[in-house]
């Protein structure tokens, strides 16, 4: 490298073309962080020009350092240097000399002349890209070949048919430097000398004082190195600026390639697609923001991270993105060409999971997606969306964005953990991919979202999510949006062919109907409040409120004006202005009064629709009434409705979750425990056997079941009966004292021993038979009331 102090006269007076690579980044630079601390420094310097003892500055100033690629001198054009560091200094210094410029020229002043002499290659055709000293990426060209030319702010801005406010970076500069140079020339109804000694200052600032170290590489240097290693001065870049660097660096040294045809047709929409309305001042859309996790990444930086997950399989750091992508195409080098190609494929499926506009099942799924802040599962669903209908047809593909959308649904309703989701779907992701061409991949995602009962990955059963359903407060003020897309859900579902086709507002918000600032007076307590272990009746209320069962949607403008309260009063304006099925039953079907035990029903009635918006394959059942002797006898082991049994067991759980006030996970379909596992039970169902009066209520318990038990600190034997509003929460404690008083059988085939349980009637109540003692047990100390629904 061949090191050079400059001054900025001396850079850009030379007949010469600093030309910004296509791999490059567009203009970032803005005014807080560059325009204005490089104006004050150029202002200071002129200011020092203007000293009385001569034209020269005290001393002069350091603006920074550029680094070039010079390259040869082909045909008649001017020579050419790439910039491989420096461009965004570059671009500002150029937009500086065009408004100092332009303001000569408007004032007729006689340093004009010399001053365009430091924007233009006269030997070139005058408005020919070869005319401008700098050229920018491909990206910013056109708007800067508009900025170099207008002349004037005010033509500027009717070039771009665009008010100040809305001015494209790079229009934005020329404004704010052209606004600096007349604030420090003067107006014309200041002294005309003045003001033409303050031009020259300017221009003497950049002929003397301001100087640059300008870096030209020689033979043997590479320019990717230097690239990488090179400190971004002013506005870091970002991982997706190094790799289109390395990606388009590469293509510039293949013969085979075209890199200006490539970026034209696969990069250039990821640096020119804007949106109508900016965020936060960007309208880019690949480089507007957006919230993954605790961060906020441009768009361009995530879709590129989540693409490099799909191709590696692997849990990556986004913060350590580019290196990443190198390792991995050093690795898979492949064409640049094919690896453009796979990007935008992937790109346009990307977008649409960003940003989710239409009503098919991708968008439904993504919309949702964004309140529940999950974007780990993305390369997942890119890669099962960009699957062909050969591969994976329609149904199928709709079947894993349901199942997956449910697996993440009922563990939110859950308040399960989602630390471990990233390594999660990345072994599900692999999964899929690696699945035989004859497995149906719908089959290879529901199995891996059913397989496990770890608290970190499990799937909810219906008997868990309506604890959660019910239990959990779901309406969090910091996120309400959460909430808000399960009730918005639930409108969408309960909507039929019967109702008008309306679209949702898109800012519905969440209504407590027994609200969070109502008084006592006009919300009663109403026994029996359903009490968690430990809890007050305050507590409990507080708890509640936030539940399912007390929330709906309202329009802003209707929610503010919706009182806390009496709850008649709150109806009648509900019932006047919602047109929401959510709302409807209010009109036919509201309660003169709103208590917890009214938020519960309606948390049931709500829950109905909720198993059937996300819905759970049933859990492999353990065979729990497995004994071979009198198989006939006993009869087939079923019931006409399964739904029933579901429910029954649904009960027995939330029961038992009531009266501990802890809750419980699945891990099949009759062990259950707590998360921290000191808290287990083993669910039992029977139906009433009319044939054995005697014992007309039969169990299996298992040595295994007893283990798992013994493993917590409470362990239970849950005993249900299919025609009974109760239950049996027998301690382990308990049963272990009497387990040799009760027969056991040994199947033959596996030669795994189970004891009978059997409840008789005696004494006008239910009993554990001990016929080894010829006695029974009384267990109605341990009876455990359900609710209505969970029985027959």
């Amino acid at each position: 490298m061949k090191p050079d102090k400059l001054t900025i006269h001396d850079l850009f007076q030379k007949e010469r073309r600093y030309v910004v690579p296509l791999y490059q980044r567009a203009y970032v630079w803005n005014e807080h962080d560059q325009w204005e601390p490089l104006w004050d420094d150029i202002e200071r310097q002129a200011e020092g020009c203007l000293n009385p003892d001569g034209v020269t500055p005290k001393q002069s100033h350091f603006l920074g350092a550029i680094v070039l690629n010079v390259s040869r001198i082909v045909g008649a054009g001017v020579a050419r240097s790439e910039v491989i560091d420096g461009q965004q200094r570059l671009t500002t210094l150029q937009i500086i000399i065009a408004t100092i410029r332009d303001f000569a020229i408007q004032a007729n002043s006689a340093h004009a002349a010399r001053l365009r002499r430091l924007t233009t290659n006269e030997d070139e055709k005058p408005g020919s890209d070869g005319s401008f000293k700098v050229w920018p990426t491909n990206a910013d060209r056109e708007i800067f070949r508009l900025v170099l030319s207008a002349g004037s702010p005010a033509e500027l801005a009717k070039l771009l048919a665009k008010d100040e406010a809305d001015a494209p970076r790079m229009a934005a500069a020329y404004n704010y430097f052209y606004k600096c140079v007349a604030r420090f020339v003067g107006s014309n109804d200041e002294d005309s000398e003045l003001r033409e000694r303050r031009i020259f200052a300017l221009f003497q600032a950049l002929r003397t004082a301001l100087q640059l170290v300008v870096i030209e590489l020689e033979d043997g240097d590479d320019p990717q190195v230097i690239f990488e290693t090179l400190n971004a001065r002013g506005q870091p870049l970002l991982p997706s600026d190094l790799i289109r660097n390395y990606v388009f660096m590469r293509a510039a040294t293949d013969v085979t390639c075209d890199a200006d045809d490539l970026y034209n047709r696969f990069w250039r929409p990821f640096d020119d697609d804007r949106v109508e309305t900016s965020v936060n001042g960007e309208d880019r859309f690949w480089h507007i923001e957006e919230r993954q996790g605790r961060l906020t990444r441009p768009r361009i930086d995530l879709f590129l991270f989540h693409y490099l997950v799909i191709q590696t399989e692997r849990d990556l750091n986004i913060g350590q993105l580019f290196r990443e992508f190198r390792d991995w195409r050093d690795v898979n080098p492949g064409s640049v060409e094919a690896l453009l190609d796979d990007l935008k494929r992937y790109s346009s499926l990307f977008a649409k999971l960003i940003q989710p506009l239409g009503t098919d099942r991708v968008s439904v799924l993504a919309r949702r997606l964004r309140s529940l802040d999950t974007s780990t599962v993305y390369p997942v669903l890119l890669y099962v969306v960009s699957l062909p209908e050969e591969r994976l047809s329609t149904s199928s593909k709709v079947q894993i964005l349901e199942d997956i959308e449910s697996w993440l649904v009922r563990r939110f309703i859950c308040q399960l953990t989602n630390k471990n989701y990233n390594r999660f779907f990345v072994a599900l992701l692999a999964k899929v991919k690696r699945a035989a061409v004859s497995e149906d991949l719908a089959d290879v995602v529901r199995a891996e979202l059913s397989r496990s009962s770890d608290v970190t990955t499990i799937w909810p059963p219906d008997d868990e999510f309506l604890t959660g359903w019910l239990t959990r407060p779901m309406y969090a003020k910091t996120r309400p949006d959460r909430s808000a897309m399960v009730l918005r859900a639930v409108e969408a579902h309960i909507r039929t062919r019967r109702n008008e086709a309306i679209t949702l507002p898109p800012h519905l918000t969440v209504e407590h109907l027994l609200p969070q600032n109502g008084s006592v007076t006009d919300y009663p307590i109403d026994e029996p409040m359903p009490l968690l272990a430990g809890e007050t009746h305050d507590r409990c209320r507080e708890r509640v409120i936030h539940t399912v069962g007390n929330l709906t949607l309202l329009t802003n403008e209707l929610n503010s004006s919706v009182s806390n309260g009496p709850f008649p009063s709150k109806v009648a304006k509900i019932v006047a202005d919602s047109d929401l099925r959510l709302n409807a039953w209010l009109r036919s079907d509201a309660p003169a009064s709103w208590s917890e035990r009214s938020i519960m029903e309606r948390g049931q009635l709500l829950f109905d629709t909720a198993v059937e918006i996300w819905p759970r394959p049933a859990l492999e059942p353990e065979n729990i009434n497995d004994d071979e002797s009198g198989a006939t006898e006993k009869g087939v082991w079923q019931f006409s409705d399964p739904g029933l049994l579901k429910a029954k067991r649904a009960g027995i759980v939330s029961a038992l979750i009531l009266r501990e006030g802890v809750t419980v996970q699945a891990r099949n379909l009759a062990k259950y425990a707590s998360s921290n596992g000191t808290l287990r039970a083993i669910v039992a169902i029977s139906k009433r056997y009319m044939d054995r009066a005697a014992f007309p209520y039969w169990y299996a318990y298992h040595p295994e079941s007893d283990e798992f038990l013994a493993g917590g600190e409470k362990g239970y034997l849950l005993l249900g009966c299919m025609d009974r509003d109760y239950a049996f929460a027998i301690p382990r404690s308990i049963l272990a004292l009497h387990l040799a008083s009760l027969n056991t059988t040994t199947r033959k085939t596996t030669k795994k021993l189970h004891y009978h349980i059997h409840l008789v009637d005696r004494f006008g109540k239910l009993m554990l038979a001990l016929p080894k003692q010829d006695d029974v047990l009384d267990i109605d100390p341990y009876r455990m009331g359900l609710t209505k629904d969970a029985s027959l």
